[in-house]
């Protein structure tokens, strides 16, 4: 994703603004909320796609409520969202080798994740802790 995500993040989001963006992964523990609330509320247009239906994502699309530009296509992933996109954020819990994953940069789509981006553009220093 180097291509796209470069220090500066207005930068960032302009060149953004004009890719077909998917969101795979909403999560039913808000997972992808904090993303997909980011890049709407900077006015992008992208598509969520998720293979839990909207009924095991009430709370995250209850946080949603409201938001513009989105287009949620829940309770499996459709083909056409990896055919098309140029660029993919992948939530941390689709595993590696996921076949649309694959799809998607087999068309040429630069692969991301949320917190990948987060670092791309945050302009303070950072430090991870996981486990």
């Amino acid at each position: 994703m180097s291509d796209l995500l470069i220090a500066d993040l207005s930068e960032t989001l302009e060149r953004l603004r004009g890719k077909r963006i998917t969101v795979m992964g909403l999560g039913r523990f808000g997972g992808g909320v904090g993303l997909v609330r980011f890049l709407a509320g900077h006015g992008l247009r992208f598509t969520v796609t998720d293979k839990a239906p909207e009924s095991r994502l009430s709370d995250s699309l209850e946080a949603l409520g409201g938001l513009e530009g989105i287009t949620f296509h829940l309770g499996g992933h459709r083909r056409e969202d990896f055919d098309r996109c140029d660029v993919l954020f992948v939530n941390p819990a689709v595993p590696p080798g996921d076949p649309f994953v694959e799809r998607a940069r087999d068309r040429g789509a630069s692969i991301t994740t949320e917190i990948a981006f987060f670092l791309t553009v945050c302009p303070a220093r950072t430090c991870g802790v996981t486990g």
